[in-house]
């Protein structure tokens, strides 16, 4: 089941096909000894239907997962959630997306490295703050926010952070949807 909705015109937009999920490799004792997490990896397929090629974001730029409903949420665009009160960001440097060329008419896949675990905050002793991380075992649903613009984002990297991030916020449009996804193996 997909349901889409889009946040742009008229035009022909970016189609988000379908999803499936790799479970993670376990990682080595040795790793996980240094903090090292596993990671899920999506394939999510996108169709461009238009008639000009779309660049599109490939990069994860934050996510979430409800344990209750089992939906993992996945933003591969600078429009995500505002940050929860009392968490402040420590280092604002975004980076410019990895970008995938779909060319009008063609599809493709993008590989979309998730780690299998979510970090919740919790009330806690000293600042107030502690944290918890929660598994992420079951996936009925993953909602999706894709960007794509007919032009790519460079790099241009004498901007400071608040011009970039207002940069990358007016590239192209966000495409969602929400889909069943299908495990697979190997792809």
């Amino acid at each position: 089941m997909i349901k889409q909705s889009k946040t742009v015109g008229k035009e022909k937009q970016l189609k988000i096909l379908g999803t499936a999920i790799r479970r993670p490799a376990p990682v080595s004792e040795a790793e996980a000894a240094r903090g090292v997490h596993e990671e899920l990896h999506l394939a999510v397929e996108v169709e461009n239907p238009g008639d000009k090629p779309l660049h599109v974001w490939a990069s994860r730029r934050a996510y979430d997962y409800d344990t209750t409903t089992h939906v993992l949420t996945l933003y591969l665009t600078e429009h995500t959630p505002e940050l929860p009160p009392g968490i402040k960001m420590i280092s604002n440097h975004p980076r410019t997306p990895k970008q995938v060329l779909v060319n009008a008419g063609s599809s493709a896949t993008l590989d979309v490295p998730v780690p299998a675990v979510m970090r919740r905050r919790i009330p806690g002793q000293g600042f107030g703050m502690a944290f918890v991380e929660e598994p992420i075992v079951q996936i009925d649903r993953v909602d999706l926010h894709i960007q794509s613009a007919p032009e790519p984002i460079p790099s241009l990297g004498k901007e400071n952070p608040v011009e970039h991030r207002k940069r990358l916020r007016a590239h192209g449009n966000v495409i969602r949807a929400t889909i069943t996804p299908t495990e697979k193996k190997e792809y």
